[in-house]
């Protein structure tokens, strides 16, 4: 069934195939044809004096003149008019010369008029475009008049006969070349048809993999931001596990062993009531260390869970750098002094700095009491700042000592979370090595960098820079 349909519609688009060809090409073939009879026609009239052969050639003049004429005044409409005008003018194209041969039949006009005839019967069958019932009665009528005329009024000799006889073979050959000429047309267009059938699928195909490709990367840009969100909550987590296994670290151990001290010392002092003054002073004495760094490991722990909780307003504001480090130098210089450390205060006066407050003298507080920690009796720690321009616009706080360095494996473990990160300085000083992952977190809340240099047992420099004014954004 669908066969059927589809070939059904195959003959309808190759008529109108047809059709289109009609009408590119009417004007041409009907004008040539006009000159072609207008020409004979005058030979007819002024050359042979032929008037009864002009007469013949009127009504084809007649008919092809009007078909023109509509064509050229309706080109796209009245179609089926003037394809049957057209059928019309061969039937009387035809009948115009086999009239001219009937005219001449008994005289030597015969010959020329069965080769002409011959020749518009060949023309006719090239120009002709049409299904093979319309073409058998263009072909087959005129010849039928034609012979029953020329049996009936002609009545030819044997002489003539053999002259007249090549019209009815050449009218023969001339049907069958149509009919392979159309055959041949058609299975071209067929060709063509399915060929473009196919390269309309083939397009459609193609149009849908760029829809399917377009869709699957897609897909894929789609998995790889999921996939990249999914390895940054994981990063978070285990930098979260990680911040969790270094409390519980800083939990067991810095604050057991000095709970764990002052609970002996004290169950000590209760038990022992004739411990002598001198003694009591020392146990006291180191117990209130303990207290002291408990405290200390309170107070760090304090900030640094305020900041992973995102719970610290940043408020930057103009200030003084010197007057920032001689605040804080004045709380650790007992520190220092208990070491001989000297501290010198290098930052230019007229030095302004851009940043929070609270986390500038936190920075301060923690690289400096680092610095002091990790320096020997009679060493020397230098708080310097300078300004820079150019790609880093900005200004640059320098804490510098002659301290005991670090080796490239402790330098790469810096200002990350990682158990036991904290060492003892070098009169035994404890720490909870929280204190430069806050100078980090704080840093980065200024959009500045931390950086250190640092050679084993000739000292370190810790260098921070804050941007000049730029849009901070913290958390």
């Amino acid at each position: 069934m669908n066969n059927t349909i589809e070939a059904s519609k195959l003959k309808n688009d190759f008529e109108d195939y047809l059709g289109h060809i009609y009408k590119k090409n009417l004007t041409l073939i009907i004008g040539i044809a006009i000159i072609v009879l207008l020409y004979y026609s005058y030979s007819d009239w002024i050359v042979r004096r032929d008037i009864m052969g002009l007469y013949t050639r009127i009504p084809s003049l007649a008919i092809l003149s009007v078909i023109l004429l509509i064509h050229l005044f309706f080109r796209n409409r009245v179609c089926q008019l003037k394809k049957v005008l057209y059928i019309l003018g061969y039937l009387l194209l035809q009948l115009m010369m086999y009239a001219r041969v009937l005219i001449h039949l008994h005289d030597s006009a015969l010959a020329p008029s069965v080769t002409g005839t011959v020749l518009v019967i060949f023309l006719i069958s090239l120009d002709i475009k049409l299904s093979i019932r319309t073409t058998s009665l263009i072909f087959s009528i005129p010849i039928i008049l034609f012979s029953v005329a020329l049996y009936t009024i002609g009545k030819p000799s044997s002489n003539e006969f053999l002259v007249l006889a090549d019209i009815y073979p050449i009218a023969f050959v001339g049907f069958a070349i149509n009919r392979i000429q159309y055959q041949l047309r058609f299975k071209l267009f067929k060709a063509n048809y399915l060929l473009k059938r196919e390269e309309a699928k083939t397009k459609v195909l193609y149009e849908n993999s760029l829809v399917s490709n377009s869709e699957l990367k897609k897909r894929a840009d789609e998995a790889l931001i999921i996939k990249e969100e999914i390895q940054k909550k994981n990063d978070e987590l285990n930098k979260s596990n990680a911040t969790k296994d270094r409390f519980l670290g800083i939990i067991a151990h810095d604050l057991k062993n000095p709970i764990g001290a002052i609970w002996g010392l004290s169950d000590v002092l209760l038990a022992d009531q004739t411990i002598e003054d001198k003694d009591r002073h020392t146990y006291l004495k180191t117990i209130n260390s303990c207290i002291k760094n408990i405290h200390n490991l309170l107070d760090d722990l304090l900030i640094w869970a305020r900041a992973q909780s995102k719970n610290i307003v940043f408020e930057p504001q103009m200030l003084s750098a010197k007057l920032a480090v001689d605040k804080e130098l004045q709380v650790l210089m007992q520190a220092a002094a208990k070491k001989e450390i000297s501290i010198e205060n290098k930052v230019p006066e007229y030095l302004t700095i851009y940043a929070d407050e609270k986390m500038l003298e936190t920075i301060i507080r923690n690289l400096v009491s680092n610095a002091i920690k990790y320096t020997r009796k009679n060493g020397e720690v230098v708080v310097n700042a300078v300004v820079l321009g150019g790609d880093k616009n900005g200004i640059e706080i320098s804490i510098a000592d002659t301290g005991v360095g670090m080796d490239s494996e402790k330098l790469n473990m810096l200002f990350t979370v990682h158990k036991d990160i904290s060492t003892r300085g070098t009169d035994s000083e404890e720490g909870t090595g929280l204190g430069l992952l806050l100078c980090k977190e704080f840093m980065d809340a200024h959009n500045g960098d931390i950086g250190v240099e640092s050679i084993l047992q000739k000292g370190s420099v810790f260098r921070c820079f804050f941007p000049d004014r730029l849009e901070y954004t913290f958390f």
